[in-house]
């Protein structure tokens, strides 16, 4: 925790990577905390685990549409990707802060074939999906705060951010991404 608060002070977006284009891109998970709430799947043994990989900007609308963020898990033995999209905007008053809200859609890809598997139209009802409690899903939309972001464009990059508002089951959660 320590880390990445001084790693804070020094973020090259100056505090407004919600707004930056260095946003976009193809990010792959190398840390999280408490990932596994976020997807169980995650805590899977690393022979089968799937690799996390988040999509922003023009890497998300090519694949899930414009103004949506995706979560795609790609499974290393199978042929298998779920992805998971929602609407993203930057939260205002606070420019280091995405939003997300739905729809909310669980896709999967198996062998190059697309199955819609959900389709939600509010937080409170993928929530309900998800099994959360009626606290979780009276809770607010999800906030994620980058809380640093490299801002060279160029594989590698690294990307801090944590869950600040909303489900309470994954608020606190810090999650640091490469750029692939």
């Amino acid at each position: 925790a320590n880390a990445i608060a001084n790693l804070e002070g020094l973020d090259p977006s100056r505090g407004k990577a919600a707004m930056v284009d260095e946003l976009g891109g193809t990010w792959e998970l190398i840390y999280s905390v408490n990932a596994e709430a976020f997807s169980p799947l995650l805590n899977l043994p690393k022979l089968i685990r799937p690799t996390s990989l988040q999509l922003l900007g023009e890497d998300a609308a090519q694949v899930v549409g414009d103004g949506r963020v995706a979560q795609v898990l790609n499974f290393p033995i199978l042929p298998i990707s779920l992805v998971l999209s929602s609407g993203a905007v930057p939260y205002d008053p606070d420019l280091s802060t995405l939003e997300i809200f739905p729809p909310f859609r669980l896709e999967a890809n198996v062998a190059g074939a697309n199955f819609q598997l959900v389709e939600s139209g509010s937080d409170a009802d993928f929530r309900a999906l998800n099994a959360r409690d009626a606290d979780a899903q009276a809770a607010p939309r999800n906030l994620f705060k980058q809380r640093y972001l490299e801002t060279t464009g160029k594989a590698g990059d690294l990307k801090i951010s944590e869950v600040i508002d909303g489900d309470p089951v994954i608020v606190g959660e810090v999650f640091v991404h490469r750029r692939l």
